[in-house]
């Protein structure tokens, strides 16, 4: 093939153009990969809400259960409303104390003693008998009350520590309040 065919092949404008598509085509794919809107576009163009605070309102009380916040838009000189969060309010809950229960009387702090359990009254790791057993307490033997009650397995459950420190879940139907 001599360098005259290889002109017949292609016209002289396809050496230019092809070249030129492919650098084209390229740029368009690095364009639409990496390119794209600019971030500082982005942020300047995009609204930032403030926190301003609102005088003249009354405070509440500290509240423990989350509230929705109250949106308020405020309009600015360029006529874009910028919504204001009003910080969650928090109103007090109080928690009420261990009362004695129609369970013997008896209440978190009490001192008791095992009383008709065939022997021994076993200590769980929690409120129910499918919890292992962490110790025991003999028929005749005085406890602390730790919380309690709780009702699972249809007993009523208590947490004890013996005298020797061990803590564990008890039933109240073999324990009985010390005066």
């Amino acid at each position: 093939m001599s360098p005259d065919s290889t002109q017949d092949l292609w016209p002289k404008w396809m050496w230019v153009a092809v070249p030129v598509l492919v650098v084209v085509v390229v740029a368009g794919l690095w364009w639409a990969i990496f390119g794209g809107d600019n971030e500082e576009q982005i942020a300047s163009a995009t609204a930032t809400p403030t926190m301003r605070p609102i005088s003249g309102q009354p405070t509440q009380a500290p509240t423990l259960r989350p509230t929705l916040p109250i949106l308020m838009a405020t309009a600015t000189s360029d006529a874009s409303v910028l919504p204001t969060v009003a910080p969650p309010t928090q109103e007090t809950v109080q928690t009420p104390t261990a009362q004695p229960t129609a369970t013997g009387g008896m209440a978190v702090g009490d001192r008791v003693q095992v009383t008709g359990a065939n022997g021994v009254l076993n200590m769980r790791d929690g409120a129910g008998t499918g919890f292992k057993i962490v110790g025991s307490l003999r028929d005749g033997a005085i406890a602390e009350i730790l919380d309690g009650p709780k009702e699972a397995n249809g007993y009523t459950w208590w947490q004890v520590r013996n005298d020797a420190g061990v803590t564990g879940w008890a039933a109240g139907d073999w324990l009985k309040k010390v005066d």
